[in-house]
Formats: C-alpha cells, structure tokens, sequence
C-alpha cells in the first residue's frame, strides 16, 4: 500500500443520495459536497449553493454556478494517483507472508501475479462504477446506490475502526523495523584492515530491535503525524514529494541489485523453484492477502472521479498503464528477493529489503542505504495515509455518520483536528499487538468484504438500472469472477485464523445498532444527540476549533 494523497492535495467526499431515498430518514439526508483544498480548509457546501460556510472564500476551490467541482486530473495525473497510491510499504513487508504460507518460491511467484490480475479485474469494475455513478465518494457512493444507507455506512464505519487504523499501524510498524534497523547490525571486522567500510557481509550480525521499542517507534511516527497533518498540509506536501523520490529510488535500487546478482551468474537461489511447496485453500488466501496489500491503493483515483476531465477516456487508461507499470515492479522486485535471497533468508526476516541487498552491497556502511529509503516510503506512505483516514471520519461525520464533534476544524491551521486525533488514538490502539501478519489479515478482510459488495452491486445494477448511462462496460463475466474471488478471500483466510475474521465480523456487524442509535432519525434518542452536542462545545474549546457553518446554532 502506498501514498494515498496527491501532492496537490485536493481530495472531495460527496453524500448524494439517490432519488429513492426518502427525505427525512436520515439525518444526514440532504445532499452535500466536503472540499478539501491545498490550503488545508476542510469546507462544506449543500449542492447547488455557492456560499462557503467553513472559515471564510479564501480556501475554496471555486466552483461554477452548477455546483459541480472544478476537473483538473489529466491522465497523467491519474497515472501517478494510481502508481503512487500503491507502492508504499508493502512490497518491502509482504513477500515473506506470501512464501510463508505457499511453502516455495515458485507458488509465491505466482501468487503475486494471480495479486496483480486480482487488482487489473477490481480496477476494471471500478472503472465501470466510476464512470456510471462519478462521485467522490467511491465506494461509499456506490453501494448506497445499489443497497441503501445502512450498507454504504457500514462501509464507512468499517473503514474509520478497522481498515484506516489497521493501515497505518501496518505502515508505522514496518517505519520502525527499517529505521531502527542500523543501529541493530553490528558489524564484526575480522579482516587484517580493519576498515569498516569495506567489511565482509558474513561478518555482519543481525539483531532486530526489541519489540517495546519498535512499538514506541511506531507510535511516535503515528503522533508526528497527526501533528504534521494537524498542523500544516503544506508541510504535509513537502513529506509526500519526498518520499515519492525515494520509493521510486528504493524500488529502482533493489531491482538493480538482482539483476547485477543474477548476471554474476547467482542463479543458486531459484533452481528448485517449487521444492517445499505446501498450499491449502486457507493458506492460499492468506497469502493472497499479503500479496494484496502490497497492490492496495488500486482503487484510489476512484475518489477523484468528479475532478477527473472526461471520467470515460481516463479512468481505463490509467488503470491500464498504472496497473503495468506497478505490475512489472513488482514482479522484477520480487525476482530480485527471490535470487539474492534463499527461501530461508525470505522467512527469517522483518526487513527483506534490507537483507536482501547484502550479497551485492559489500560494504558495511551501504548497508544503511536501504533502511533509510525504505523507512522513508513507508514514512510518506504513513503519511498520505494519515492525511485521507481524517478527512474521511470528518467528511463522515459532517455529513451526519459520526458524532458532530469530529466534524470540528482548527480556527488557525483550518485542518480537521478532531478528527485527525481520533485516527491517531485508534492507529496506536492497532500498535499493541504489533503482529504485521495479522493486522494485514484484518485489514484484508475488511477490504474484500467491502470490494466483493461493490462487484455484488455492480451486477445489481446491472439488473436493477439497465438503462444507466455506463461510458465503460465491463465484460460481464469479470465482475461475475471478482464477487467469486472476493468470497474466496472472505471465507478460505477464516479457517486459517478465525479469531482475526471473526474480530472484523464483529466490528461490522456493531455498525448496525450504531447506524439505528446515531444515525437513522426515526430510532435515534434525542439524548444521544444531546449528548454528542456537549462533547462538541468541549471538543471546540479545547482544539480552538469551529463547526462548519450549516452545523452551528
């Protein structure tokens, strides 16, 4: 998973409601768009109004009379959306999930591929979606227009108490293992020079950090930034364009390392390409969800659909040529893992990058190269991932899913703080068992319980509105095989760690008493409501913050 931000930081969630849902249901159930521009100012505006109720005009991308947001993503713009959003920390984290539970290299080979055809035919689906129903809010847009309310909330409850926190504690983790890393190799010089630079690798000895302190690690990048994201998005941008640098130069840098390995005539590693094969249907999707992960992101540029000019002509070339370009890095990434490293080297390690430069990198001082590129990536990735998980609680709860006091922005900094606090306290709920595996697991779970709704609804819609104006069709048959897939990745992974699926099942399924407590106005308690209004007054005054304009009284 990558960095899930643009650097020109303009991100929109809508909440437009389809014609048959009845005014007055919910309280949420006027249509509203939420703008989150360069400056930082999370701003709302009822559809068709031009007045800019949050902190004043000088924020607001202006918008013509129409209400309709301005279309600035070009096609290039979409490419790096869909490439950048997905390299990140995954392909440095992963590989050793996925051949752990296929057993052998070579079934691990292929389940990357069988990861990238997985995300080619999700894309594709969604371009179908993205072009028919072009609203910002994606996923969430989709599935109340094929479902209703109750699932497209359950979408985005899931998304704020498990997949959004679970990811950045996932890419925290994995910042801490890389950056703490070189102060954990010692180096034994055993040579006559004594010249540190040039130390043999058998020499090197690894020792990864202690566990309470990868933890700590993590948890203070978790609080840096949310306080960089609180604080400044212009600060936040800098971070981005940085660390796409160097993901790109962490990727390029391993690749080259196999390939300088391999024409050295170091092919030992992957001669018995399928010895130790041991695949079951439940390991099968385990693996799968490791793959995955590294491939999430997949569906980001979705949720620029209605900045996007000409939805019908970009969104399948983006995902065509994004796709590729990240499908061939990964592949060639994973070739090099696969030849500079044994199959045991693979499973013994928390940070394959690093280990997995060692045959070619003689010197023991390059040997802190990798670390602090890939503690970068994942950094930023970290980072745009921080930036979209609170502007989504705060367009969620501006548009009535969450309690108001969420909604609440920064006076001075004109950033949603509460929310971007709230994140931050459920990310550093995720740090605790500090188990990687099994936050992916959770994570994926949620994804492809959501993902398989959205193909469902597709065909649905398909049935349901034959007459829906779809720019781009999708050959029937995929969704049809993605909806098949999702299952699998629902259902095999359950039996192989029950208590993680059924953790996430339940954490679903409470969205239901909340939707009818806090959402739905005809079973909600009005001293609910009460009460959310005082946690509010306090959360303002504590954060020096303001509601948006439509939510004061």
């Amino acid at each position: 998973m990558g960095d899930q931000a643009t650097t020109d930081l303009t991100y929109v969630s809508t909440s437009a409601y389809h014609a048959g849902e009845k005014s007055g249901d919910h309280v949420f159930s006027h249509s509203r768009t939420v703008e989150y521009t360069g400056s930082g100012a999370p701003t709302a505006k009822p559809v068709g109004s031009e007045r800019s109720p949050l902190l004043g005009d000088s924020s607001v991308v202006k918008e013509k009379s129409s209400g309709k947001l301005a279309r600035k993503l070009t096609l290039l713009n979409a490419i790096g959306l869909t490439v950048g959003s997905i390299i990140g920390s995954g392909i440095f984290i992963t590989p050793n999930q996925v051949l752990e539970e296929t057993g052998s290299v070579g079934v691990s080979f292929f389940v990357w591929i069988g990861c990238g055809i997985l995300a080619v035919g999700g894309a594709l689906c969604f371009v179908e979606l993205g072009t028919s129903i072009p609203s910002a809010g994606a996923t969430y847009a989709y599935l109340l227009r094929a479902f209703g309310g109750l699932p497209a909330f359950l979408d985005t409850w899931t998304a704020a108490f498990v997949s959004l926190p679970a990811a950045r504690a996932i890419m925290c983790l994995a910042f801490a293992d890389y950056i703490s890393r070189p102060f954990f190799d010692s180096v034994n010089i055993t040579n006559a020079s004594q010249n540190t630079s040039s130390a043999p690798i058998d020499d090197v000895d690894v020792m990864p950090a202690p566990t309470w302190l990868i933890k700590l690690i993590a948890a203070i990048c978790v609080c840096i930034l949310c306080a960089v994201n609180t604080y400044s998005v212009k600060l936040m941008a800098r971070v981005q364009d940085i660390s796409m640098v160097v993901k790109l130069l962490a990727i390029v840098l391993l690749i080259i390392t196999g390939l300088v390995y391999i024409g050295q005539g170091n092919d030992h590693n992957i001669k018995n390409f399928f010895e130790g094969t041991n695949v079951t249907a439940a390991r099968l999707g385990s693996a799968f969800y490791g793959g995955l992960w590294a491939y999430d992101g997949w569906d980001t540029v979705f949720f620029g659909a209605e900045e996007v000019d000409n939805v019908a002509r970009i969104f399948p070339r983006a995902i065509g040529l994004g796709m590729s370009i990240v499908i061939v890095a990964y592949i060639l990434a994973n070739i090099a893992y696969m030849s500079l490293l044994s199959a045991d080297g693979i499973l013994n390690t928390s940070v394959i990058a690093v280990d997995a430069v060692r045959p070619v990198l003689k010197s023991a001082g390059a040997l802190y190269i990798m670390p602090l590129l890939v503690a970068v990536s994942t950094f930023g990735a970290t980072n745009g991932a921080t930036f979209l998980a609170g502007r989504q609680t705060f367009a969620a709860a501006r548009e009535g899913s969450f309690p108001s006091f969420l909604s609440v922005v920064h006076r001075s900094w004109q950033t949603p703080i509460a929310a971007l606090f709230f994140q931050m306290a459920m990310s550093i709920v995720y740090l605790v068992p500090s188990d990687i595996t099994g936050l992916i697991h959770m994570f994926s779970f949620a994804v492809w319980v959501s993902n398989g709704a959205c193909f469902v609804g597709l065909i649905v819609l398909r049935i349901r509105e034959p007459h829906l104006h779809r720019p781009y069709k999708v050959f029937i048959l995929i969704p049809v095989f993605m909806t098949m897939a999702s299952l699998y990745l629902v259902f095999a992974p359950f039996f192989d760690d029950p208590f993680k699926s059924l953790y996430v099942t339940a954490a679903i399924l409470g969205g239901i008493p909340a939707y009818f407590l806090f959402v739905y106005e005809r079973t909600s308690p009005k001293f609910l409501h009460t009460l959310s209004d005082i946690v509010t007054r306090w959360t303002l005054t504590l954060c020096c913050a303001s509601l948006p304009a439509d939510k004061e009284t």
